[in-house]
Order: C-alpha cells, then sequence, then structure tokens
C-alpha cells in the first residue's frame, strides 16, 4: 500500500483514521488495524488477510450498544462504521 494514498484516505470529514498496528500481512506498509472516534463512540477495522477485513464500533449511546461485521475491502468497513456511529450521535447520513 502507499503510504501517500493511505494518509490521504484517512482524513474522512468528521472522521480521522489512525494505524494502530502493521506489518503483519505482506510487507510493512500494510496497514492491520486502525482506529477513529467521534464524540465519544469508536471504530475499529482490522484487517485480516488480503479480502478479509473486520468493523466494529463501540460505546454507542442507544442499542446496539457494540456491532461487529466482516467485510471484503477496507472501505466497506469504514463506511459502515462511519454511517453507525452517524446513526447513534443522529447526525444526518446520506
Amino acid at each position: 500500500m502507499n503510504l501517500q494514498a493511505y494518509l490521504k484516505g484517512c482524513d474522512r470529514g468528521d472522521f480521522q483514521w489512525e494505524c494502530v498496528e502493521s506489518g503483519t500481512y505482506g510487507d510493512g506498509n500494510s496497514v492491520d488495524v486502525e482506529n477513529a472516534s467521534l464524540e465519544g463512540r469508536s471504530a475499529s477495522v482490522a484487517r485480516h488477510g488480503n479480502d478479509s477485513y473486520e468493523a466494529e464500533v463501540n460505546n454507542l449511546q442507544s442499542e446496539p450498544y457494540y456491532d461487529m461485521k466482516e467485510f471484503t475491502c477496507r472501505r466497506s468497513a469504514r463506511n459502515w462504521t462511519e454511517k453507525m456511529i452517524k446513526k447513534d450521535i443522529g447526525k444526518d447520513i446520506n
């Protein structure tokens, strides 16, 4: 993964994704675990292989308070976590 492309993709408006673990899959540039948070809610995306990403949201204020789902791409995993958090906050989601 190109570092510049990853850093550009980390800035997603309300969410700033941060790499917390890297290098397990493939070369040293692979991002394995990344986190983001907004208004006390947190999101995490963990890579478990080339096409396997586990996304989870925590600290939601309404049920479900925690949720997890698997995806085949990082973008879909990020989109789902961000949507879940915005829905919990009550922000308009398009």
